[in-house]
């Protein structure tokens, strides 16, 4: 399965792929594109994100699901849909028209990327299950991004999923444990 985790920033996406690697160690692991196109192509993001910053990181994100297409078993730390919501957050602060971004340009391309996968993850910030920001991120930031992903998955906020059946998009939220027991439940129930 070709599986993508998405959700705001700081809500456990790294530390949900680390313990499902330890159950299923031949899935290869795409880091997201934030760090990837730091550590492999040296582009520096700025310390105040931009709409150029998560445009750049959706493209690389559009180009990965495009190289493991075919690829049987692979986790994705992000999925396009993800920079659609920081996209919506940047406009917002700025003033801006999403509507009028390059990031709505690239919907239809992202609608058919969607394709390549077979399962996306959302982890959504929950009343019963808070997480909390670390100091030096902003919490508001953090609960816009899980709001406009909210929209996105939940309302069909600009219709960017593919069918209501492929990919399958599940919603999970807990412990590390029960996501963890979740994604098996789910695994195991899309393979019967």
């Amino acid at each position: 399965m070709r599986i993508a985790i998405s959700g705001t920033h700081c809500i456990g996406k790294s530390t949900l792929i680390q313990d499902f690697l330890k159950i299923y160690p031949k899935y290869f692991y795409k880091e997201e594109p934030y760090y990837q196109l730091q550590e492999m192509h040296g582009i520096e993001f700025s310390d105040d994100p931009t709409l150029d910053d998560f445009l750049e990181q959706l493209e690389y994100s559009l180009e990965q699901l495009e190289a493991h297409a075919t690829q049987p078993n692979v986790i994705f730390e992000r999925c396009p849909i993800d920079f659609v919501a920081y996209g919506m957050y940047v406009a917002h602060q700025e003033g801006m028209d999403f509507e009028d971004t390059p990031i709505v340009e690239k919907f239809s391309e992202i609608k058919e990327s969607l394709e390549n996968l077979d399962l996306i993850i959302f982890l959504p910030m929950t009343k019963a299950d808070p997480i909390t920001c670390p100091e030096s991120e902003d919490p508001r930031f953090q609960k816009a991004v899980d709001k406009n992903l909210k929209h996105i998955y939940r309302e069909e906020l600009f219709d960017l999923l593919p069918s209501h059946e492929h990919p399958r998009l599940i919603e999970i939220w807990g412990s590390p444990q029960e996501r963890i027991r979740k994604i098996e439940h789910y695994m195991e129930e899309m393979n019967d």
